[in-house]
């Protein structure tokens, strides 16, 4: 079946380029060429890429390989405060760990005015760029610098619509009627960023309407500007628009600081946009979420955005700008990948459901476990004397609704046995709890030393004989001592055992 789909997918591709002109040999050379173009990619991006190149057959979509482990990118961009939701989002989008949940009063932390902690399985989502490969948020991967052949007005004025930006304004200082649209387009020219890029950024820091920040309202701060939100982030004292108007005030001619006006804040954002982000190898809206890239200032930290799905709103909004003409030429796409990712895309976290997948207690029967139980721990060590056979592991979720494995009863050896405890929350969120209980080697006789003096003897087998004659019963512990072959008791098979082991016919019990 999947030979005959790949068979009639080829048929068709044939007969689309047949039909506009181009012989089948050209075409097939063509999908080589592009084959080779994403080569460098691994497997699991390629089905996303070739469904684009299907559609927009002239796209260039550029590998980038970051060098860098899943793993590790996963730890950087979960680090509280790194990634944020807004606080209206559902429960499975938001984190649940220390720091950004108070269970005192069941509410999360505010880490940016409204914004609180992403949930793990949210951030992941977004972080993998196998999500975004369609027609839409691509977009958010697309080369950022301007090409004055590509950018026109008519697309600024297309993603500013619907918004306060669409037509003019008055600058409150200079008294000057200015055109949006036009503004973003000197920009473009001052600055080198796609104003496409721009004005899709300014759009989704603003809002549709227009916040403090663009309107120039911030209470102790009328009168300043900051359209794209620099510096603009919450504080104990002062709100996020307080803070960008705040930074407005700033004095620097390089940025046409202080923003005074509409003017001076989208010229001077865009030129402090270009020199801070699109020439430091983040010129892709991704790579401005994500700071995957080293251009001279390291990685992760200098991050334009907190939202978690700010890049691929940005994405969306951006491909609004595109007319049919514009989509058939060569846009670039950087898409970079990463080392060891999960073999197939990250799925995205369910709208419902809590991800409270944290435990209330964790003991081991007999034992103590080091370090003191803590719910976001999750790593434990006990010890256990060598005559522990087995230890009972309970746990309590502190969630009611929540799903836990592997408690119970636990059979133990020698040295060191690892458990694991997961719990499930109901949003489908699962945290593991490793326990290492550490058992010493067994005290006292060893299996076939009946007498007990530390050595097994001919006299072991004569001992074991005299029980089985009834001529000397063997206490318990000898009993147990004595039965070699696991019968369940002490009979001549067992001393036969011992005697062919002190011949050396044998060289265990």
């Amino acid at each position: 079946m999947k030979k005959l789909t790949a068979l009639l997918t080829a048929m068709a591709a044939a007969f689309t380029y047949i039909c506009a002109g181009t012989s089948f040999a050209k075409a097939e050379a063509y999908d080589q060429a592009f084959e080779k173009q994403i080569s460098a990619f691994p497997d699991s991006y390629k089905p996303g890429l070739r469904a684009l190149h299907e559609l927009h057959p002239k796209w260039v979509f550029t590998p980038v390989d970051t060098g860098i482990e899943w793993s590790t990118l996963v730890k950087e961009e979960t680090l509280l405060g790194r990634s944020l939701v807004n606080g209206s989002s559902s429960e499975s989008w938001k984190s649940m760990e220390k720091g950004a949940y108070n269970f005192s009063t069941g509410t999360w932390y505010g880490l940016d005015g409204s914004w609180v902690a992403a949930s793990d399985a949210v951030v992941k989502y977004y972080l993998d760029p196998r999500n975004f490969l369609d027609d839409t948020y691509v977009f958010m991967f697309e080369n950022l610098s301007y090409n004055p052949k590509i950018h026109t007005i008519t697309g600024v004025k297309n993603i500013l619509a619907d918004t306060f930006m669409n037509g003019s304004y008055t600058c409150p200082d200079t008294k000057e009627v200015r055109s949006y649209a036009e503004t973003f387009m000197e920009a473009a020219e001052r600055s080198g960023v796609s104003p496409y890029h721009m004005a899709g950024r300014c759009r989704n820091e603003q809002g549709v309407r227009g916040s403090i920040q663009s309107l120039g309202t911030a209470p102790g701060y009328e009168g300043y500007f900051n359209f794209f939100d620099v510096q603009a982030y919450a504080t104990s004292t002062l709100s996020a628009g307080q803070m960008g108007a705040r930074y407005a005030m700033t004095k620097n001619p390089t940025y046409l600081l202080p923003w005074t006006n509409q003017y001076k804040s989208i010229i001077g954002g865009a030129i402090y946009l270009g020199t801070g982000y699109i020439n430091k190898q983040q010129d892709t809206i991704y790579f401005q979420k994500f700071d995957v890239t080293d251009g001279g200032n390291g990685y992760f930290y200098h991050q334009y955005m907190t939202c978690i799905n700010g890049a691929a709103a940005e994405g969306r909004n951006l491909r609004k700008a595109y007319n049919s003409k514009v989509l058939e030429s060569a846009l670039e796409f950087k898409i970079p990948f990463y080392k060891n990712m999960p073999s197939s895309p990250v799925p995205e976290p369910p709208s419902s459901g809590s991800n409270n997948n944290l435990l209330s207690s964790l003991t081991v029967s007999g034992a103590g476990i080091s370090p003191k139980f803590d719910k976001y721990t999750q790593s434990y060590t006990a010890k256990a004397d060598g005559s522990v056979s087995s230890v009972k592991l309970s746990a309590k979720a502190l969630d009611s609704k929540a799903k836990i494995s592997g408690t119970g009863t636990k059979t133990l050896t020698e040295g060191k046995n690892t458990f694991k405890i997961k719990v499930t929350s109901t949003s489908g969120d699962v945290r593991t709890y490793t326990i290492t209980i550490t058992k010493s080697a067994a005290s006292g006789p060893q299996k076939g030393d009946i007498d007990g003096n530390g050595q097994i003897t001919v006299t072991d087998a004569l001992l074991i004989l005299n029980h089985c004659a009834g001529e000397k019963k063997l206490t318990s512990a000898q009993i147990t001592r004595a039965d070699i072959n696991k019968s369940g008791s002490a009979d001549i098979t067992d001393a036969l055992m011992i005697l062919r082991f002190v011949s050396g016919i044998t060289k265990t019990l």
